[in-house]
């Protein structure tokens, strides 16, 4: 099941990354985007269950999230015009995302505050995974920041001037992508594997 779930997380990641411009700007809307739908979802899942509506439960939650997406795109429609403009249908990926829907499909038979809990700690991963992703691609591949700036435009950065070629070009690329994930899944795990020995020495020594 941990398999699965790596690949998962893979393919999820993948599928927003690939097409999403590698500006920071894109990527934080996504992520901001994903963490609604998550806990918007998991509220409605638990509505749904309090109703005992189980048969058309996974299309209702669709239809659901898609008209969160719908209100979603446009307040960026009205607030950010240039992000709405060059982001277009890519704000309808999450919604469809197999890791989205997986993820508000489980843990049927824990509280709502346990789910919200649960749910909140993967996608609040998921999405710093990606922000971090993002960030790096955006200095290093175009040498620039970006975010959300005044009169509906995009505000950009130039933090220096630099030509996406050589090894810049490399990470513009999708086999680029594969390796930014894979260095950023081995820093992680790298960091979990300390934090876990080290709770693993608080509770000896407690108990000694």
């Amino acid at each position: 099941m941990k398999k699965y779930s790596n690949y998962l997380y893979l393919l999820s990641f993948l599928s927003i990354v690939i097409p999403t411009p590698g500006r920071f700007v894109f990527g934080f809307t996504i992520c901001i985007e994903l963490i609604l739908l998550t806990v918007l979802g998991t509220l409605y899942n638990s509505l749904t269950d309090l109703l005992k509506i189980k048969e058309t439960k996974t299309f209702l939650l669709l239809m659901f999230l898609i008209s969160i997406t719908i209100v979603f795109r446009q307040i960026f429609v009205i607030f950010q015009t240039e992000v709405a403009l060059v982001m277009s249908l890519l704000f309808y990926i999450p919604p469809f995302s197999l890791f989205l829907i997986h993820l508000l499909s489980k843990n049927e038979d824990l509280s709502l505050i346990q789910r919200l809990k649960t749910n909140s700690i993967q996608i609040f991963t998921f999405s710093f995974i990606a922000l971090v992703f993002f960030f790096l691609r955006d200095i290093f591949v175009f040498g620039t920041f970006t975010f959300y700036g005044k009169n509906h435009l995009i505000y950009e950065k130039l933090i220096f001037s630099l030509q996406p070629t050589g090894f810049f070009a490399f990470i513009a690329s999708i086999p680029g992508v594969f390796m930014i994930f894979a260095l950023i899944l081995v820093l992680l795990k790298f960091i979990k594997r300390k934090f876990d020995s080290y709770e693993n020495l608080e509770a000896q020594d407690a108990l000694s």
